[in-house]
């Protein structure tokens, strides 16, 4: 997880009635955070293509 502070947070916040939601809210947001770069990386690769810089608008 990128956000160190989110975690360690959340950590605090763990007990054992609420082990399982911290955890599962632990992985969804890592799993967002992942899809985030892929999507950046996806549209910073359009922005930057070579093919983009010699089209014509």
């Amino acid at each position: 997880m990128r956000n160190t502070w989110l975690a360690e947070q959340l950590q605090t916040l763990k007990n054992e009635q609420n082990q399982l939601v911290i955890e599962e809210a632990l992985r969804y947001i890592e799993q967002l955070e992942d899809d985030n770069e892929s999507l950046q990386v996806a549209l910073e690769g359009n922005i930057w293509s070579p093919k983009k810089w010699n089209e014509n608008r």
